[in-house]
């Protein structure tokens, strides 16, 4: 007889301190709520910018908007290969020093009045130097922004001396997940969009799966849910820290239709709608910590704002950057492998777009759960027990930032 590995169970009892309870709506709608959360949060938590891989080379250089802090960095690979962060604000009279998104330079010329600084920061060149008074060059140079990388991401902090490092903030989960192929994914695609919702609402439609048996239909439901999982369970939870991991199941037995078999037969790896999960793999503890051979990806929540979707073969990520109470800027990432040939080629143009539909289904139903928000209709939300991830998110911003 066939093993049917079955969702897990009981997902929240693993969690205890979380509760059971309903929680209030205020954090995803309350105007001072947020604001105390981008002072006690955003302002102190080391965020995600960009992967080392877009910026390759000695001067290449990207340029951040964090639009939740109001601040402008740019992100640079210098001569000797060390990667440094920088306010993006001319120590003259404040403006943009950069103003293409990115590129490759030996020196960054503001364009205001001409003052130029070296890839270190380094104030090198300033037009009439003998018109100022007392200017000492070597006090104003490009304000210094720290600067770390995990497995190539490239994170910044807000604080000029952050109370932890990056690998500290990482914790247990970045020790679990050290050692995924991260870097074999080189090309990227992205998608962007103003979203009128709280980054919490945008945040929470992934790491659920409940959802996918009727709001994925048409769409990922076969592969995701169907017959074994009928109800989009969770294969399992794992918490870590302010970090979590919601592991999402897959069907093995899934047959894909011609188009989309194609597709899959092209793909680098598994991808995220199924057609090949392996279950065994040499990836680190960190993806599929319950080593289910029903898995198919791990959706990972690296607090506070960027999510990292990944397979066996494949990795995504998001990312929400807070506007308002009521608004968000949402980002979607992909990277993959350069394409070998045509065949694969198609795969990855196949799966972007499978991948994009998806997610605007997700995104079809966040307005108006923000309205309700909004309105006042709902007070308090009634969480499963596999929407544990979610509950998890608002204890976490709740023992931050308060109970409301």
């Amino acid at each position: 007889m066939t093993h049917r590995a079955m969702p897990g169970r009981n997902l929240t009892d693993k969690y205890p301190e979380l509760g059971k309870g309903p929680v209030s709506t205020v954090p995803y709608y309350d105007q001072a709520f947020f604001e105390k959360e981008v002072e006690i949060i955003f302002k102190k938590t080391w965020l995600w910018t960009i992967r080392e891989s877009e910026i390759p080379n000695p001067g290449d250089y990207f340029v951040k908007e964090l639009p939740t802090l109001k601040r402008s960095v740019i992100i640079i690979r210098g001569k000797d290969q060390q990667i440094r962060a920088f306010d993006n604000v001319c120590s003259h009279r404040g403006a943009k020093v950069v103003v293409a998104e990115q590129g490759c330079a030996q020196r960054f010329i503001c364009p205001f009045h001409a003052w130029s600084y070296n890839t270190e920061g380094v104030l090198v060149g300033v037009p009439d130097a003998a018109g100022y008074f007392d200017l000492d060059q070597g006090k104003l140079g490009l304000h210094a922004v720290p600067c770390e990388t995990w497995e190539g991401f490239i994170f910044i902090h807000p604080q000029d001396q952050p109370a932890q490092s990056l690998k500290e903030f990482l914790g247990g989960w970045g020790a679990a997940m050290s050692g995924y192929p991260f870097a074999k994914g080189t090309d990227r695609y992205h998608f962007q969009a103003i979203l009128n919702v709280n980054w919490k609402v945008a945040i929470d439609a992934f790491p659920e799966t409940l959802h996918v048996p009727f709001l994925h239909k048409d769409s990922v439901r076969p592969t995701l849910a169907g017959p074994r999982n009928p109800f989009g369970h969770l294969v399992d939870f794992v918490a870590y820290g302010p970090h979590r991991t919601a592991s999402v199941w897959g069907d093995k037995e899934y047959v894909a239709p011609p188009v989309q078999g194609l597709a899959y037969a092209h793909a680098s790896g598994p991808t995220i709608v199924g057609g090949r999960f392996s279950g065994q793999s040499n990836l680190p503890p960190g993806v599929n910590p319950a080593k289910s051979p029903n898995w198919s990806v791990d959706v990972n929540v690296v607090f506070p704002n960027f999510l990292v979707v990944v397979s066996e073969g494949m990795f995504f990520v998001h990312q929400m950057w807070p506007l308002s109470a009521n608004q968000t800027q949402y980002n979607l990432k992909g990277y993959y492998p350069a394409a070998l040939n045509g065949a694969q080629r198609f795969a990855q143009e196949y799966a972007m777009i499978e991948l994009r539909n998806t997610i605007l289904e997700d995104i079809s139903t966040m307005e108006g759960i923000q309205s309700s928000f909004d309105a006042g209709v709902i007070k308090e939300l009634h969480f499963h027990d596999h929407e544990v991830a979610l509950r998890h998110q608002h204890q976490v911003v709740t023992g931050l930032v308060g109970s409301p």
